[in-house]
């Protein structure tokens, strides 16, 4: 075996603990051992250019792939989602320039993220017609037919391979699929494809590549650690979606589990042996792309440059100017009040306030905000990069009974998840978490006094949230729902150019919490 950039893990698979076996094998040679090279990324998320210190890119990407290939007979190289919505550079080509440079790479397939519905499916369907690779996943279907193939199959000398799509139900919740869609089970399903790859399909090794996460976000969310626990048959899984690093494979029930971090930074190198049709060990690492030890690619590099110029053009006009950051750390806006959210939730009630709507308060879920603004000059792409989804700004009518019910579940969202509310100057409120990071939500109050069950309450909020999503449900009894048509992206930006002088990013306390259990 080729000591390809290290070894960090060996992996002996027992094979009378694989309970599916292959109906007809292509290994030629009794007992001969064979390579697989698994090369995965995940999560990827619009970053097509390396950091300003020269981490990740898909150019230098490039060429550590091609150092692999150059090396190695059998290539497989794969992508467990979330190609979309991120930079700011990626969203306004709608990701061709990151689909263009999967084509470039190589790539065999890419499993449908969440964030692949963030847009209507036209959007979706043009990004499918110009990947060279394939989209997969085996448990969404339009109608009777699969939205994308539910698997492939490659053949290599002495072996063949199933890949098998999974994408989190999740998605159901987290983004806007369009309703044609639906989500079946993903460990039924899984079930049912591996039967179907090992009979019909022959293969002799099934690699899963899924949308899943290693961490549970609902204690119905199926994670790739609880597909491992419940379905026999699975070689290794490739997972994506809670943006883990793992330093070496995660075992469960004797499967595998690999995920490369997010926005490319990694990509994890895995080789699999093979022998009788059946793996004999697997060996995994996260390999970080750096500028300096991967140069980058030429032609990768060229095909961005286009992109790169017209939004360069568009996007440097400076809207703001700071004193400081505004912080966003690890997430911090799924933990507590942050500046971002503050001034984003103030500028909706001032657009709506501009555009004479009478409004009481604004809500947005601190999942949409994926970055922090940086100190100094911001540029509209900056905020385009902090506000990346396509939300549009809606006002709706509630009861104040149903603005109970609101916040109610608002004090009920763990800390850390993309539901975690951020709010305008108006609310006030408290949350306590316990030792098992429950909360309750007290002391509630929108324009200074208590709720009032019997009145009515206008509130700004995003599209996605509107319609129910990350578990708002309360917003879906609104009495008149208004759509504004602007992006949030807009209101924000519209709102910190009135500033005057340079803007120092705080918080004023309209979110307290107690208990807090922050990540390290």
């Amino acid at each position: 075996m080729k000591r390809r950039f290290g070894l960090v893990l060996v992996f002996a698979a027992v094979a009378a603990g694989l309970l599916f076996s292959s109906c007809a094998s292509t290994v030629k040679d009794n007992g001969k051992t064979y390579e697989l090279v698994v090369l995965n990324t995940n999560d990827t998320h619009g970053a097509d250019l390396a950091t300003a210190d020269g981490i990740g890119g898909f150019a230098s990407q490039a060429t550590f792939v091609k150092q692999v290939r150059a090396q190695n007979k059998n290539v497989l190289v794969l992508h467990a989602g979330d190609v979309n919505t991120g930079s700011a550079l990626s969203n306004m080509f709608s990701a061709e320039p990151d689909i263009r440079s999967l084509n470039a790479i190589g790539y065999d397939a890419v499993t449908l993220g969440n964030h692949e519905f963030d847009g209507p499916l036209e959007k979706l369907q043009k990004q499918i017609a110009i990947s060279k690779f394939q989209w997969i996943s085996a448990n969404i279907k339009q109608g009777n037919k699969y939205l994308v193939k539910p698997y492939i199959i490659r053949n290599y000398d002495g072996f063949r391979v199933a890949v098998i799509g999974l994408t989190t139900r999740r998605t159901l919740t987290i983004a806007s699929p369009d309703r044609s869609l639906t989500f079946t089970d993903e460990i039924e399903t899984a079930k049912q494809m591996v039967e179907l790859v090992r009979g019909k399909g022959h293969a002799d090794i099934v690699i899963v590549c899924g949308h899943l996460g290693d961490v549970a976000e609902t204690e119905d969310h199926e994670t790739s650690v609880k597909l491992a626990e419940n379905v026999p048959g699975i070689d290794l899984i490739v997972d994506g979606h809670s943006h883990s690093y793992f330093a070496e494979p995660k075992i469960v029930n004797g499967v595998p589990i690999v995920t490369a971090n997010v926005y490319g930074k990694y990509v994890g190198d895995g080789v699999m042996t093979i022998r009788d049709g059946k793996k004999a060990g697997f060996t995994w690492k996260p390999v970080e792309i750096t500028a300096k030890e991967f140069a980058p690619d030429p032609e990768v590099t060229k095909l961005l440059e286009p992109y790169v110029a017209k939004a360069d053009e568009a996007l440097k006009d400076v809207v703001l100017t700071t004193t400081a950051p505004f912080p966003f750390g690890l997430r911090l806006t799924r933990y507590q009040e942050m500046a971002s959210g503050d001034v984003l939730c103030d500028g909706m009630v001032a657009y709506c306030r501009n555009q004479g709507i009478g409004i009481d308060c604004a809500v947005t879920n601190g999942g949409g905000i994926r970055s922090e603004l940086p100190a100094g000059n911001v540029t509209r792409g900056d905020i385009l990069t902090m506000l990346p989804f396509d939300n549009v700004l809606f006002v709706l009518t509630l009861k104040g009974s149903d603005v109970i019910e609101l916040f109610n579940f608002i004090g009920s969202v763990k800390q850390g998840a993309g539901a975690w509310a951020q709010v305008s100057k108006e609310v006030k409120y408290t949350i306590t978490y316990d030792a098992a990071g429950n909360g309750t939500l007290s002391g509630l109050t929108i324009n200074g006094a208590p709720v009032d069950p019997d009145k009515t309450y206008k509130i700004a909020t995003n599209d996605y949230m509107a319609g129910g999503g990350d578990g708002y449900v309360a917003f879906k009894k609104s009495i008149d729902t208004f759509n504004s048509s602007m992006l949030l992206s807009s209101v924000f930006v519209d709102y910190v150019k009135s500033f005057k002088g340079a803007f120092t990013p705080v918080t004023d306390g309209r979110i307290t919490v107690i208990g807090s259990k922050l990540p390290e």
